[in-house]
């Protein structure tokens, strides 16, 4: 009769400590709440210990998509599309270029590239008051 210890283990390093696997498990619920519900959400990176092994792992199974944009409001905020799409990655820095705070979004678009309807309103009183202002100066030209 064999005993445990008489059992061959093979050790295999799957990267970090696992907290990768569990982010990107979560992730998949989500887009399939996006996808089946409209229901939008995002992931507090800032908030997990994740070690520099799972932030690789991360962006390795995530990927790269085809959209990068930059937001200065309060400090830069880089978001870029993951190479899942309605899966975005999103990283608040200070003036230093440390970051304060990391998401991963998952949405159809992250709600910091959505303009206020206030900020559009003003957009548009702001459009009116200039084609006035062209219309005047064609007038007197």
């Amino acid at each position: 009769m064999s005993s445990l210890k008489d059992i061959g283990v093979h050790v295999v390093h799957v990267g970090g400590n696992g907290n990768a696997r569990a982010v990107l498990r979560e992730v998949e619920n989500l887009l399939q709440k996006l996808v089946e519900k409209g229901e939008e959400s995002s992931i507090d990176l800032s908030g997990l210990p994740l070690s520099a092994e799972d932030y690789d792992l991360l962006e390795e199974t995530l990927g790269e998509g085809e959209v990068v944009a930059e937001v200065h409001s309060l400090g830069p905020t880089r978001i870029h599309e993951t190479g899942v799409p309605g899966v975005w990655w999103v990283t608040h820095y200070n003036d230093e270029d440390e970051v304060l705070a990391e998401f991963i979004e998952v949405a159809w678009c992250p709600e910091i590239l959505l303009a206020p309807e206030d900020d559009v309103k003003d957009g548009l009183e702001a459009l009116r008051a200039r084609l006035f202002e062209l219309k005047q100066e064609s007038n007197h030209g």
